[in-house]
């Protein structure tokens, strides 16, 4: 069986909330609520591909942008992401943003051995501000898809783009939706496949799922590009994608 202890606490809505999403201040509050050593792992069973994926979020930050570059991490959570990047640039600096003072807590011990190449800002990333051209790297994971609505997105990738320099990088690895309704069923029916084949228990799959249809609002990949064009970004393209899980990048040129 799937390591019960390694497991994140989803926990599924009550029956009659089932088709309520959940707010931004219900998200904060599970996140600020929930043990935050459960989404330090460095290998989540839950997730399919995830050290390729992350792979390739370094692989393109590498082929752009400088050793010494300044990255921020979206959503950055207890700064797995963070951590990863700050050892694939050997001179970077990292800003974790994440609104979950609970999750940020746990960033120091994850990045002990990178003192003095980050800071940590308990904000909102739908509604931090940085100078324009302050970043050569806007870096995300599974935080996005908690936005609600296009516009919310359109916004922030057009702020995105006035952080960056040139060239500059933004790469997200996050949930997708299918850009039909049948390939978003294939999509799930993909995951819930690979949870079985993981030994994860049924109880466990559906609390994972309920937590998913309650908190995520993900857009379709075909989306996400369409809004980084019009953001202003020069090339935005898929790096991977597997059932509904997806590695996507915009380029400032």
């Amino acid at each position: 069986m799937a390591d019960r202890q390694s497991l994140p606490k989803y926990v599924g809505p009550e029956v009659s909330l089932a088709g309520q999403k959940m707010s931004q201040q219900e998200i904060q509050a599970r996140f600020d609520a929930e043990t935050a050593a459960a989404y330090s792992q460095r290998k989540p069973l839950w997730l399919p591909e995830h050290d390729y994926a992350m792979s390739l979020v370094l692989k393109v930050l590498k082929s752009y942008l400088p050793d010494s570059a300044r990255v921020v991490d979206l959503g950055a959570g207890t700064g797995n992401l963070s951590r990863r990047v700050l050892k694939a640039l050997p001179d970077c600096h990292v800003t974790l943003v994440d609104f979950s003072q609970n999750m940020l807590n746990e960033a120091p011990r994850l990045l002990a051995a990178f003192d003095g190449r980050y800071r940590i800002m308990l904000e909102d990333f739908w509604r931090v501000e940085f100078p324009a051209g302050e970043y050569s790297g806007v870096v995300a994971s599974f935080a996005l898809h908690h936005g609600r609505g296009e516009a919310v997105y359109q916004d922030l990738y057009r702020k995105i783009y006035d952080w960056l320099k040139v060239p500059g990088v933004f790469v997200c690895c996050d949930v997708v939706h299918g850009d039909a309704p049948t390939l978003a069923e294939m999509d799930e029916a993909g995951w819930r496949g690979f949870l079985q084949k993981r030994d994860f228990a049924p109880e466990d799959i559906e609390r994972i799922f309920s937590n998913y249809r309650r908190e995520d609002s993900p857009l379709s990949l075909r989306r996400h590009l369409d809004l980084l064009m019009q953001a202003g970004f020069g090339a935005a393209d898929v790096l991977w994608k597997r059932f509904n899980f997806a590695v996507y990048v915009g380029i400032k040129s």
